[in-house]
């Protein structure tokens, strides 16, 4: 399985408030830098030998969740989020179903960032919204 890095998402958040506006406090924008030392240990997580989260969508939710809820960043939390988890899904030889749109996309983060849904929540949407490239 192929994980985002520290450098990865850092950059993903750049860009996200490169190109859609935003205020990026250099050098790296965190509010919580400590909030995603801890992101990036729990994707990876065992116990007794096996996965916290064993599963793809487990872990795209994960890096939403996290990312979203946890306001690691000065700005641009929501959009970094969706777009960490969204690459991670395709590293990984996943990606959206069809019936995905911007417009669910946007009322979904906007309704995590609400505090409307709980991490199992969230994992339970990329459950239900992903699948492998090649189904």
């Amino acid at each position: 399985m192929i994980y985002l890095t520290k450098a990865e998402i850092i950059e993903i958040n750049h860009n996200q408030v490169s190109l859609f506006g935003g205020n990026f406090v250099p050098p790296n924008n965190f509010l919580h830098e400590d909030n995603l030392d801890y992101l990036l240990e729990a994707v990876e997580t065992e116990m007794f030998g096996q996965p916290l989260y064993p599963e793809i969508y487990q872990k795209a939710g994960l890096y939403m969740f996290n990312i979203v809820c946890n306001h690691i960043f000065q700005d641009g939390n929501k959009r970094t989020g969706l777009q960490s988890a969204l690459i991670f899904l395709l590293l990984n030889e996943y990606r959206f179903t069809d019936l995905v749109n911007d417009d669910l996309l946007t009322q979904f983060t906007l309704d995590v960032a609400s505090g409307n849904h709980s991490l199992e929540t969230v994992q339970a949407w990329f459950q239900a919204n992903s699948q492998p490239l090649n189904a």
